[in-house]
């Protein structure tokens, strides 16, 4: 991914913004400067998509007991249920079409602004590998598992999967 042209804008916050993103930029030790480009990259590339579709944000720890209390057949319809939906309009109101790209920068935002896994994507001889680390036991493997795989379904592709308790690769 290439870097991206910065510009410069000036802009008025309320001074308890402004205190809260400097603590939190303290806090990261990073300058005020990146917090605030994070911030605003999570709004452009995620949050305003969220508010659209409607979707809500849960603590993990909330959603890893949401899991554990359903029976794994409840999971893997849920998991098929919400990644044949709702990521496809996420990705044509977000790219303007479905694509590999398209459902790659999908998982990817899932990953960075969701929160939901951490995403990391290798290539080695033409053979792309995402894996998707996460905190939500087997049952969390289970659901993000057919989450992404209803969301390949929409692009046409089946890549292979393998599983772990708190990860799942992808082999495409």
């Amino acid at each position: 991914m290439g870097k991206d042209k910065t510009v410069t804008r000036t802009f008025r916050i309320s001074e308890g913004a402004f205190n809260a993103l400097q603590d939190e930029a303290k806090r990261q030790k990073i300058s005020m400067n990146t917090l605030v480009n994070q911030v605003i990259l999570s709004y452009a590339n995620f949050d305003r998509y969220v508010k659209k579709f409607h979707l809500l944000k849960i603590s993990r720890p909330t959603f890893k007991k949401v899991l554990e209390a359903a029976p794994e057949d409840a999971i893997i319809q849920a998991g098929k249920a919400a990644g044949s939906d709702v990521p496809r309009f996420f990705i044509l109101a977000k790219a303007g079409g479905l694509s590999l790209q398209g459902v790659l920068d999908h998982l990817r935002d899932l990953g960075d602004y969701g929160n939901l896994y951490e995403y990391e994507e290798t290539t080695q001889d033409r053979r792309r590998t995402i894996t998707l680390g996460h905190e939500l036991g087997p049952k969390g493997t289970l659901f993000i598992a057919h989450y992404v795989q209803a969301v390949f379904e929409n692009i046409q592709m089946s890549p292979t999967f393998t599983l772990g308790d708190n990860s799942i690769t992808i082999e495409l």
